[in-house]
């Protein structure tokens, strides 16, 4: 069996059979009513002028403070909430899926392979093509509400708006930015769609070696990970887009963000590749 029909059967059993991708557009949805919400109350009787769809992406994936830099003074420890249900949800998806494939029907196919790499190959492209998926869901859901409610369809910011948020954090001044480049502005948008494949493909290379629930922990544990801490190390962060360098002074580099999280997809995808063909999960019949 060859990767192009390994690739379709994954796709079909692992996506398009998946009915946990139903409920991506309605988390985002409210995410979304939330977050229009909360324009209407910061405004406090004064408008921001019109809304853009990509103040209501930013405002989705907006972010917070890193918790560790908080003041001492400041009893507030606000977590982004829905910020995490999203990543923590884009992971729950198929967290399962490839071991499940490994241990039943998988053990079939990998038999009738010809290399054990093409096994693992589909899987890699099946986890890429889920993650994307999921992201065009949010991204949809995301534009179907800004159309539903006469956002400006632009993917410009209104900074008046971009000001009031980020003059509201504790550890970051304000960059006061009125335009960001055409280059920047598509970094902001494929940044969440990195983290989400890093987190999702770190968590099936794990499950060659613990079980799914474990690597799901560690994926969740990542997450957190980007509200407590402003490093570069904690990728996730890169997610949290209001809470970049364009944006904030000293904010996270988001460059470097996707750079980190597109790394650690290569690296699990040639990692996972080895470990696998060298273990003894089934006889070798190649």
């Amino acid at each position: 069996m060859n990767v192009c029909k390994l690739m379709c059967c994954d796709i079909y059993q692992g996506i398009i059979k998946n009915r946990r991708f139903l409920v991506v557009p309605i988390l985002c949805f409210f995410e979304c009513m939330y977050n229009d919400n909360l324009v209407a109350i910061l405004s406090n009787g004064s408008s921001f002028g019109k809304i853009t769809i990509f103040d209501l992406f930013t405002l989705v994936f907006r972010g917070n403070d890193p918790i560790s830099k908080l003041p001492k003074d400041n009893s507030l420890m606000e977590l982004p909430y829905f910020w995490i249900a999203i990543f923590v949800f884009a992971v729950f998806i198929g967290f399962e899926y490839m071991h499940n494939d490994l241990t039943q029907f998988g053990t079939q196919i990998l038999t009738r392979c010809r290399k054990r790499e093409s096994w693992w190959l589909s899987k890699c492209i099946w986890c890429i093509a889920a993650t994307v998926w999921c992201y065009i869901l949010i991204i949809g859901t995301i534009f179907l509400y800004g159309v539903l409610h006469d956002f400006i369809l632009t993917p410009e910011n209104n900074y008046k708006l971009t000001d009031a948020l980020t003059n509201e954090s504790v550890v970051y001044e304000s960059a006061s930015c009125k335009s960001i480049g055409i280059m920047d502005r598509l970094c902001i948008i494929i940044a969440p769609l990195t983290v989400i494949l890093a987190l999702n493909m770190i968590q099936m290379t794990l499950c060659l070696v613990i079980k799914p629930v474990y690597s799901y922990i560690i994926s969740v544990v990542l997450i957190i990970a980007g509200t407590f801490s402003d490093s570069q190390i904690a990728f996730t962060r890169s997610a949290m887009v209001l809470y970049n360098m364009n944006y904030l002074k000293k904010g996270y580099n988001t460059h470097v963000g996707i750079i980190i999280c597109l790394t650690i997809t290569a690296l699990c995808m040639i990692i996972g590749g080895i470990y696998f063909k060298k273990t003894n999960i089934l006889p070798d019949k190649e």
